[in-house]
């Protein structure tokens, strides 16, 4: 504290301040910490229909910080609450599955901040860090890694989430699945007490998420660079359901609609935690995961259409998938030159993310250039 108290000038404690001389230091803490609290711009709201819109993040996070500027006393106690109450968000994700770049926090961004901090203050803990990855990103380990490795990163908590996109080959509903090679590599920072990996898919889907969650409980562990070994407890899992919007990129995605326009999502949360029982000698080496062949999927002819395809037919808004796909129908047999202008269309604008197109073992060089990291 001796670093953060030493000013050029000296301090005025303020004392003839109702807020200082009258108010106890519990309750300044309880405002000083809603006064600057982080919150989503309202001002600044995401479209619904778009593949990182979901709870708790539906517009950019922001936090008013004018407040530590008023007095030296106020940043003394305070400089820290815009930090411990903001959730640190990075997407291991490729264009069309992360927010604009000015509303992404990356490595290029956040480390001047630590240097500045570490410089200022020592060490500033972290209390939560969020990545949102697609599986081709994550696999590898060297994106995620070089988070973990960044200078002056002290993170209490990392949170991995995978969302029901980011799933290898979930366009053709192909079972969950996936490799294991970064838990085995990466190594977290000593300054970590958890770590949590939410686990999304459709809730038709629900029992593959089950069936990935108790296997990572039995067979992965995480490492801190200290040695320190961390373990998930089989019991230890939270829950969550949420609707959000079936559109996105200016697709519809028909085949996983429960209402029109409308997924469900199945999260599973799985925690791990530090286990002094286990030592590293005998940390055992992780697995990759499959659901077993015994898991339905769907097949489906035409698993999402082209909003523009819809608006071309005139589809009523709130049409359930069954009359979308009958209406569209209907409009492509009286219309079938109009029909083959969609199709070259479609083809033109395949997107540059495409999972498919990308290779099992990791993304090529363009592609590490397309993330955003």
């Amino acid at each position: 504290m001796d670093r953060i108290t030493a000013f050029e000038l000296p301090c005025n404690e303020q004392l003839e301040c109702t807020l200082f001389d009258t108010f106890p230091g519990e309750i300044r803490d309880r405002i000083f910490t809603f006064a600057l609290s982080c919150y989503e711009d309202s001002a600044r709201i995401w479209d619904r229909n778009s593949s990182f819109v979901r709870p708790d993040y539906s517009g950019p996070a922001v936090a008013d910080t004018a407040l530590l500027q008023t007095c030296q006393r106020i940043y003394a106690e305070n400089w820290f609450r815009p930090w411990i109450s903001a959730v640190h968000t990075f997407y291991l994700a490729a264009r069309g599955r992360r927010p604009h770049s000015s509303h992404v926090m990356t490595r290029q961004k956040l480390q001047p901040a630590l240097n500045q901090l570490n410089a200022a203050h020592g060490e500033v803990e972290i209390s939560h860090v969020r990545v949102f990855s697609q599986l081709y990103t994550l696999e590898p380990g060297r994106h995620i890694g070089g988070i973990l490795d960044m200078d002056s990163f002290f993170p209490r908590k990392v949170t991995i989430t995978l969302r029901h996109h980011d799933w290898w080959f979930w366009e053709h509903d192909e079972r969950l699945h996936i490799r294991s090679w970064w838990v085995n590599v990466c190594r977290f920072p000593n300054s970590l007490n958890e770590i949590c990996m939410e686990l999304e898919s459709l809730q038709r889907k629900r029992n593959q998420i089950d069936w990935i969650a108790e296997e990572m409980t039995k067979v992965w562990h995480f490492e801190r660079k200290d040695g320190t070994i961390m373990s998930a407890n089989g019991g230890d899992f939270k829950v969550d359901l949420w609707s959000g919007s079936s559109t996105w990129e200016r697709k519809r995605w028909l085949r996983d609609e429960t209402q029109p326009d409308t997924n469900e999502y199945y999260v599973k949360t799985v925690t791990w935690k530090p286990n002094s029982a286990i030592i590293k000698p005998e940390r055992p080496w992780a697995r990759d995961l499959h659901v077993p062949q015994t898991f339905p999927v769907i097949s489906h002819e035409e698993p999402s259409m082209s909003v523009s395809l819809i608006e071309e037919a005139q589809v009523p808004a709130a049409s359930s998938a069954d009359e979308t796909l009958r209406l569209v129908q209907e409009w492509r047999e009286a219309h079938p030159a109009m029909v083959i202008e969609f199709s070259d269309s479609t083809e033109d604008q395949e997107d540059d993310y495409d999972i498919d197109a990308i290779d099992a073992n990791g993304p090529s060089d363009e592609e590490n250039e397309d993330l955003f990291t």
